[in-house]
């Protein structure tokens, strides 16, 4: 008898303990399938403003395990305004989800941000249907998935797992489409790694997409990422309320997508006048082609941060020197004619008018 009562208590035992590791991993049950590696190519494009362009252009991956409990989801790419706004920005992201714990890779600092997390998507944000409508199917590179619909909106889901992200909003695009799918893999620990960086901890966190400088202006990829996420709001107007008029929300938009672009212009267009000042007072006195080159050094600096590249000096004598002060001169008084309504611009929409 006393064998009999201590074998029931046993089994009851693995019952229990059965019963809790099978509720933990349904908590972290984000997809449909153990694991998995899915490699994207991202594009889009629009008009930013009536002088201004964007384009986009960029890869992605995303690598999970136990059903979506850890994941590791990576982005690359460059954002490039062209027109009367010139700006480039370059876009490379790295989070890792364990449970409730994410980790985020800041390449320009060189840390990882640890953080314990009230939510299960962080890294998954990209597969929310709240708000959504499924409207049918679609196939993505060999695999059937479910569409579903928002304004502005489209996601295309295989058992949660993301093959199909678009947008579609005032004039400008956004494609995140899967290239290359691989389900049921096995993949190591060198596979889930974060980069060799110093960890920083954080407090716990109660949403997505909360940042640690929230008066900081998030950049353009950031602000897709979260209209996909659903928590886009561009000023009190969100981007679903159809009250609102479409003039009124498209502004509202642009000036929220082009935030950051702003920020930089502000910034680099008065450091470009310095420069090409500069670099013509110094020119003027060139005598060499390496002279000319060390001359416009400064210059070269910040309109490649402006996504613009200027040739070297190979050859120089007296003709070309005047042709290159001739040059700066209409740069420099192109831009100083603009100077005033520059400083006056309160968003990419007047800045943008500002250089037409």
């Amino acid at each position: 008898m006393l064998f009999l009562n201590l074998l029931k208590m046993i089994c009851l035992s693995f019952l229990v303990g059965s019963a809790v590791l099978f509720g933990a991993n349904k908590e972290y049950k984000i997809y449909g399938t153990e694991s998995g590696q899915i490699l994207y190519e991202i594009e889009g494009e629009g008009q930013l403003t009536q002088e201004t362009n964007l384009t986009i252009s960029g890869t992605a991956r995303l690598r999970f395990k136990e059903w979506g409990a850890v994941a590791l989801a990576e982005e690359k790419g460059t954002v490039m305004a062209v027109g009367a706004i010139k700006d480039k920005q370059t876009f490379r992201s790295l989070i890792k989800q364990e449970k409730d714990t994410a980790y985020y890779a800041n390449y320009k600092t060189e840390k990882v941000l640890e953080r314990k997390s009230s939510s299960k998507f962080i890294a998954h944000g990209e597969s929310l249907t709240k708000g959504l409508k499924q409207t049918g199917t679609l196939h993505v590179n060999g695999w059937e998935c479910e569409v579903w619909e928002g304004p502005g909106v489209k996601k295309c889901l295989y058992k949660g797992i993301p093959l199909l992200l678009e947008i579609q909003l005032y004039g400008m695009t956004y494609t995140k489409k899967a290239s290359d799918i691989s389900f049921d893999i096995n993949l190591s620990e060198d596979q889930c790694v974060m980069p060799d960086f110093s960890v920083e901890e954080f407090g716990l966190i109660r949403g997505i997409g909360m940042t640690k400088n929230k008066k900081k202006p998030k950049e353009v990829i950031e602000v897709f990422r979260d209209i996909l996420k659903g928590n886009f709001i561009a000023g009190q107007i969100d981007i679903n309320d159809t009250n609102q008029t479409h003039h009124k929300a498209k502004i509202e938009f642009i000036n929220r997508l082009g935030q950051s672009i702003y920020k930089d212009q502000k910034v680099l267009l008065p450091k470009l006048l310095f420069d090409l000042e500069k670099s013509r007072e110094c020119i003027h006195q060139a005598e060499t082609p390496k002279e000319a080159n060390e001359c416009i050094r400064g210059m070269r600096d910040t309109k490649k941060e402006m996504g613009v590249k200027m040739p070297f000096i190979y050859f120089w004598n007296d003709e070309e020197k005047d042709m290159y002060l001739e040059q700066l001169d209409n740069e420099i008084s192109n831009l100083k004619s603009r100077m005033s309504c520059i400083s006056f611009a309160k968003n990419i929409t007047e800045l943008s008018a500002c250089m037409k």
